[in-house]
């Protein structure tokens, strides 16, 4: 049995409930109102992790609210929409960032996820999408250039990425077998040098390359016989050459193909050579 000055505390504390309660609702419903605002306007200046964070938070506080929840839905579709005009438009950057953005919080979406417009996994297909937009960017831009090296390893570390990725291989192996036929065209018109190299790039990795399926258009013995012929062209042309005194020339030719053989100590040898007799004739 309680005493009577409890009694008296727990009617004080009860009526003490009912006349704040009013007051205590009215700041609750004030402060959602205030995070709805300041959520609002962090979306509208681009703040999208300022956003999510402020509804986030407050949902923690206010799990129950109607109200938070709309507007925290319609935060999250308009920065889906974002991301995806964004993608449209082929800025893979931004999409990118909007969509790892979406992924990182759809934990915190659980409440609502069912009222979304998308699924997890389509935010994981559009992002991959984009990545690989970048990357076949950028190959493209490395194929033009020349940098064939640089063009491999994108693939190297998407194909990480993405093991198995049946796209990616067949892109990865149309860009292979463009290199080999840039090889096979220096080698036509005599640029040996760079046809060397060509052939010694694709021979450096091709232990990822014979793994693809169907497989490229040539094999590792194509490629060894290809590096060995553009050694022998230049090794020859080189001394005949300096055979005809034309020091400069024959420089160039086995700088050539020190270029892709670099550990040749014959051809290092011949090269000193003929550098040290050019330096003496302009003495003279």
């Amino acid at each position: 049995m309680l005493k009577p000055s409890l009694k008296r505390m727990l009617s004080l504390v009860a009526l003490a409930c009912l006349l704040f309660w009013p007051a205590c609702s009215t700041t609750n419903k004030n402060l959602m109102k205030q995070v709805i605002v300041e959520s609002r306007k962090s979306l509208a200046d681009g703040d999208f992790e300022k956003a999510l964070s402020g509804f986030r938070e407050a949902t923690k506080k206010n799990p129950n609210s109607l109200e938070l929840e709309v507007n925290y839905v319609q935060t999250v579709e308009e920065i889906k929409q974002a991301a995806d005009h964004a993608l449209s438009q082929r800025d893979y950057t931004r999409s990118g960032g909007l969509y790892l953005l979406l992924l990182n919080n759809f934990a915190d979406f659980g409440a609502f996820a069912t009222k979304l417009t998308f699924k997890k996994s389509s935010l994981e297909t559009a992002l991959k999408e984009g990545r690989m937009a970048i990357v076949d960017n950028l190959v493209s831009q490395a194929v033009k250039t020349g940098n064939f090296a640089k063009a491999l390893d994108l693939y190297h570390s998407a194909l990480k990425e993405n093991p198995g990725d049946v796209g990616l291989m067949a892109k990865y192996r149309g860009t292979v077998n463009e290199i080999k036929a840039y090889g096979d065209k220096a080698f036509g018109v005599k640029d040996f040098a760079r046809s060397g190299k060509m052939n010694v790039l694709l021979l450096k990795n091709f232990t990822s390359i014979e793994g693809l399926k169907p497989p490229v258009a040539f094999t590792r013995e194509v490629l060894n016989d290809a590096i060995a012929a553009c050694r022998e062209s230049l090794t020859k042309t080189g001394l005949t050459e300096y055979r005809k005194g034309n020091l400069a020339k024959a420089i160039a030719l086995w700088e050539g193909l020190l270029s892709f053989d670099s550990d040749n100590a014959e051809i290092k040898k011949a090269v000193h050579t003929a550098k040290t007799q050019l330096e003496g004739i302009k003495k003279i």
